[in-house]
């Protein structure tokens, strides 16, 4: 009796299974037999980025200028959706998305008449996220790196004058941030770092406003260390392009109480 009630279950259970497959088939068949939703055609979508930009709702307007290269990547649109998605990214502080879109753009249309802008507007994502002295500094660097590619291919355009004062900000931020790690060595007497730190003002941003200061500090490290003749070079740099500073006073003094001079006199 038992024989025939487990061969009774194992047929329901087989047929349950059997009944369950069919339906799933059946769900299938039918699904594909759905008619395909139809894209929204690239102007209409336009317009409703459009709305949204207008009214500074700036998440939906890069997601509606997105939707349009995604949907209608081969559309007269969608180059120009691609610039308009990048700079509402922009405008919402969103920079990550806003530089992923720009990169996207440069490698599709790497000669494009607009890769001035968006080289421009690259820069900006990362100047605009640049940080205290003390923090890290890759928004600087990177700010400077966009910029830089912007003035080697585009000497002459409208952005140039901008990018130019930008990266003499940018080379000053870098500059102090140098002169504070400086000053941090000196305090615990590693010179030798001290004096790396310094040459890189002296040596790559010699236009900043640190640069006097820069001088002055290798002047106190070299005599430290003893390394006299070093010691009188920075005064001499001093005295030649920053004879009137207080940089320079301090560095003549400086060499005097060691019982050094330079030839230059102040006068």
């Amino acid at each position: 009796m038992n024989k025939y009630k487990k061969i009774n279950n194992f047929i329901i259970s087989a047929f349950f299974c059997f009944f369950l497959t069919c339906c799933a088939i059946k769900e299938r068949l039918e699904s594909k037999r759905m008619p395909t939703l139809v894209d929204k055609p690239a102007e209409l979508l336009w317009q409703d980025a459009e709305k949204f930009f207008k009214q500074k709702n700036y998440i939906q307007a890069s997601a509606s200028f997105e939707e349009i290269d995604k949907q209608h990547p081969y559309s007269k649109l969608a180059k120009k959706a691609q610039i308009m998605a990048a700079y509402s990214y922009y405008l919402n502080n969103d920079y990550k998305n806003s530089i992923f879109s720009i990169d996207r753009f440069l490698s599709l249309y790497p000669a494009d008449k607009k890769v001035a802008y968006m080289l421009y507007l690259k820069g900006l994502c990362h100047y605009e996220q640049i940080n205290e002295i003390n923090l890290d500094q890759e928004p600087s660097n990177e700010a400077k790196k966009a910029y830089a590619e912007l003035l080697i291919r585009f000497p002459n355009s409208k952005y140039a004058k901008d990018v130019k004062k930008k990266i003499l900000l940018i080379n000053d931020q870098l500059a102090a941030q140098e002169i504070n790690i400086g000053r941090y060595y000196q305090k615990r007497n590693r010179h030798l770092a001290a004096i790396e730190r310094f040459k890189v003002i002296v040596d790559k941003y010699n236009t900043t406003a640190q640069t006097p200061e820069a001088l002055y500090r290798l002047t106190q490290s070299y005599l430290s260390l003893g390394i006299t003749e070093e010691a009188k070079k920075s005064t001499a740099v001093l005295a030649y392009n920053y004879k009137k500073s207080n940089w320079y006073k301090l560095s003549y003094d400086l060499l005097k109480k060691y019982g050094h001079e330079i030839n230059d006199k102040k006068g």
